[in-house]
């Protein structure tokens, strides 16, 4: 053999080719040519320990690693989702030893190409028993228990009582979801699990009807960088301020929700970049914005469960206007909510507002179009919005760099942006590659358009005003050459046009 395939880097050069690229994300998905990394093991002692490294590094499920015990301590069972792996007898504490050699090269528990069937809840609580998961998995760094604790078997499992005893001392990824109510039997539950202080991204999600509050004290993850709680009650403004590295927050906040600014000095989120929230109000939302402290935060994304107001909208607005002076980065505004009935948002110049404390001058519009450095702006809400060619050339004026553009209204809404200013708009600004937007395609222009939008990929038109269907799709075809997702009146959902 080759001296230099004795070259580690080398080895594990190779055996990338053979790995997708999704693995190389530690929250993504694992993509592995699992038969072609099992021969290239067996060809030498050379390649085995690297491959066998790559081979384990992503398991779905338990079940490979206890059918590597004896096989007369395991065995497949059919229950009511399938094949079930489980235990026959307890494994001694050498048996369980014996699986150091696959376990400790175990990084992620998640998602997988392979679909291996589970282990039953017992098998699990007895993996993942106290004394014995610091030793089977000293490098385990991403668990999603979503995964492993999926089906009917699960319903008497509790993982928020099984993350509070179990040790893994370098887990800095963790995902659990709750689907049942009776994974909570006290009033109120605390998480405090062994392995908080190394925790870098912490997700939890909860999808059934009634839950009981749940308790999280985040002064005990002060090292966190990404959170989302989805569904969970109880989470308080205080308990949050104390996360001062958090650079990512994806929540569902209850009503009534606020920061208790009065009750600490340190600054509220100073290093959020990522914010990402279901409110139940709009003014949720610009109280949280005037909270943050952070001078870093590039985007923002919310969901509103309630209609809005004009003056609620217009003080939003000014939120983000604010968050556009203090943050050089801010480039992503993702609004989608329920307006109020005739919600107009056009051009100051070109609108007539029927609330008399609307600021015309500096009205919502002007607001947005401030934030220059947009590269991401999606606004829908399920009443009409008043755009029309007018807006559309104050667009090209205030994002000649916006790449994604999205303005939905309601079905009622009546379009007033054409073919001409359509063209305009992919002219003036090269770099849109998604577009959706209503528009009054009823006059399709006889000449083909001269410009060609290259980078354009996504055009949603739906619920828009258009006579001749073969005539316009015919005509963006031509406008953009490259164009792979179509949105029609008429089609159900995206047509692919291929490459």
């Amino acid at each position: 053999m080759h001296a230099c395939l004795r070259i580690a880097e080398i080895l594990d050069l190779i055996i990338s080719f053979m790995v997708g690229e999704r693995v190389r994300e530690p929250d993504g998905f694992c993509n592995i040519r699992h038969q072609d990394i099992g021969r290239f093991a067996r060809t030498c002692k050379a390649f085995k320990n690297p491959a066998l490294d790559v081979l384990w590094r992503t398991q779905p499920s338990l079940s490979p690693l206890i059918m590597c015990l004896s096989g007369h301590l395991w065995t497949r069972k059919r229950d009511q989702r399938g094949w079930v792996v489980s235990l026959r007898e307890e494994p001694s504490h050498e048996d369980w030893l014996g699986l150091q050699r696959y376990s400790h090269r175990i990084r992620v528990i998640n998602c997988c190409t392979q679909s291996p069937p589970p282990v039953c809840p017992s098998t699990l609580d007895a993996v993942f028993s106290p004394n014995l998961s610091q030793e089977l998995f000293p490098s385990l760094r991403t668990l999603n228990l979503e995964v492993i604790c999926d089906g009917p078997g699960f319903i008497g499992l509790r993982p928020i009582a099984l993350l509070n005893s179990v040790s893994l001392p370098r887990l800095v990824r963790l995902a659990f979801a709750v689907s049942r109510p009776s994974y909570f039997e006290n009033p109120r539950l605390h998480f405090k699990p062994a392995c908080a202080r190394s925790l870098r991204a912490l997700t939890i999600s909860v999808r059934c009807g009634r839950i009981e509050p749940l308790i999280v004290n985040f002064g005990d993850f002060p090292y966190l960088r990404r959170l989302c709680l989805w569904g969970v009650p109880s989470h308080s403004g205080h308990e949050l301020i104390r996360l001062q590295y958090l650079c990512d927050l994806a929540a569902t906040l209850p009503n009534g929700f606020d920061f208790d600014v009065h009750s600490s000095t340190q600054p509220i989120l100073p290093s959020l970049q990522r914010l990402n929230v279901s409110v139940g109000t709009l003014n949720q939302v610009t109280n949280l914005l005037s909270s943050i402290t952070s001078s870093d935060l590039g985007s923002v994304k919310f969901f509103c469960r309630s209609p809005a107001t004009q003056s609620d909208t217009y003080a939003l607005f000014r939120a983000i206007e604010r968050v556009h002076e203090r943050s050089p980065n801010f480039g992503t505004l993702d609004v989608r909510c329920l307006g109020p009935k005739n919600l107009s948002l056009v051009l100051p110049t070109t609108t007539t507002v029927c609330d008399p404390s609307y600021d015309l001058p500096r009205s919502t519009l002007a607001l947005v179009l401030a934030c220059h450095h947009l590269r991401v702006f999606k606004l829908s809400c399920i009443d009409t919005l008043g755009i029309d060619n007018a807006f559309i050339r104050e667009i090209t004026l205030a994002w000649p760099g916006i790449e994604v553009l999205h303005l939905h209204g309601s079905s009622r809404n009546i379009p007033h942006v054409s073919l001409e200013g359509l063209h305009e708009l992919l002219w003036r600004c090269q770099r849109l590659s998604s577009l959706g937007i209503q528009i009054d395609a009823r006059t399709v222009p006889e000449e083909e358009p001269e410009m060609r939008s290259l980078p354009l990929k996504t055009l949603l038109i739906d619920r828009s005003r258009v006579t001749n269907e073969r005539a316009v799709e015919r005509y963006l075809r031509i406008l953009a050459p490259k164009l792979k997702w179509l949105r029609l009146p008429s089609h159900g959902g995206l047509l692919y046009l291929g490459d």
